[in-house]
């Protein structure tokens, strides 16, 4: 397994797993010390996540951008896509 592998696979297992940890942390705070469990710390615990899964969202849009566009650097048979370009696809037979 290449370097590149294991980190598509840690990308992978982190997107199921970041609901689980925002979970988490909710119940950790849910058992928390009642003086340390203010209205005010909620409102900043809910906004670094909501910031948190704002990043992670934008990351995971970036993350198939730039995954794309190295597939789409490969020869035309190489290609594991559905999104070829115009040259693979005139290539390929699929546009005449």
């Amino acid at each position: 397994m290449s370097a590149l592998d294991v980190f598509l696979l840690y990308l992978a297992c982190g997107a199921a797993s970041f609901p689980l940890t925002i979970m988490l942390v909710r119940g950790a705070v849910s058992v928390a010390a009642p003086s340390r469990a203010t209205p005010d710390f909620h409102r900043r615990l809910d906004s670094a996540m909501g910031w948190s899964i704002t990043t992670w969202i934008l990351g995971v849009f970036a993350f198939y951008v730039i995954a794309l566009m190295i597939e789409r650097q490969k020869p035309c048979d190489e290609q594991r896509t559905n999104q070829l370009t115009y040259e693979c696809k005139k290539a390929l037979g699929a546009i005449k």
